[in-house]
């Protein structure tokens, strides 16, 4: 693969970000790179998969998520480009990938061997710092999001849930595709706390009842992000680029 070639396509913001990266990794690894491309609801990796590759997603969008006893899945976070997948293992050592890795957009990554990746770092100490860095602060990130989530009010759950279905739906006006007991089981609470919270959102126009459906429309999702963004204390932003259309 002709990998410096195939970062020259890519949009200015994701290229201008990885460039300089790849400007340190030797050609002969780079050469051995391979294009993966991902239809929406393609599964890059799964949970417990033996690690072997180091993921670069170059276009759209992954979802990490893990799986429901229904059969369903729970979306943990979403990771737009660039980002990477693998990092974790590779530097931990670990024999198995952490999470399930699915396309929650069409999508593409460049894909390395995990041995070619940690031949790059042991030759790059400043690279090998700055990638373990990230590594740790992503680690520390999740695990404050977390806690935050622990220590939320069931409606706040069920409002933060219908945010992740929203972008999982790539649609202006989304109907909730799970039963109030499947949005019970994906967020930890009972059946009638879910039935509460969302007559209290569709109350506060973060949601909309028709008949047993819930529908939840760009306003209604904007507003959820807003009380979202409130319970963790983050500035408003702009929206470009926040929801899927």
């Amino acid at each position: 693969m002709d990998t410096l070639g195939y970062l020259e396509t890519l949009d200015a913001e994701v290229r201008d970000r990885l460039a300089p990266w790849a400007g340190r990794i030797p050609a002969a690894l780079l050469s051995r790179c391979a294009l993966v491309k991902l239809d929406k609801g393609d599964e890059l990796v799964h949970e417990l998969d033996r690690f072997g590759s180091v993921y670069v997603l170059t276009r759209g969008t992954i979802a990490s998520t893990s799986p429901l006893l229904d059969g369903g899945t729970y979306v943990i976070d979403e990771f737009h480009a660039p980002a990477a997948f693998g990092e974790m293992e590779a530097i931990g050592a670990s024999p198995f990938y952490h999470s399930s890795l699915m396309a929650a957009t069409d999508a593409e990554l460049i894909r390395a061997s995990g041995k070619d990746y940690l031949a790059w770092l042991s030759g790059d100490a400043d690279a090998l710092l700055a990638r373990s860095r990230w590594v740790v602060q992503r680690l520390a990130s999740q695990s404050s999001h977390e806690r935050s989530l622990l220590a939320w009010t069931g409606e706040k759950r069920v409002a933060y849930a219908l945010c992740q279905l929203y972008g999982e739906g790539g649609k202006e006006c989304l109907v909730v595709p799970l039963t109030r007991a499947q949005l019970a089981e994906r967020v930890g609470v009972s059946t009638k706390t879910v039935s509460r919270s969302i007559a209290s959102l569709a109350d506060g126009g973060m949601a909309r009842l028709e008949g047993r459906k819930i529908v939840i429309d760009r306003e209604a999702f904007e507003l959820l992000e807003d009380m979202l963004r409130d319970e963790l204390g983050q500035s408003s932003r702009g929206r470009e680029g926040s929801a899927r259309s």
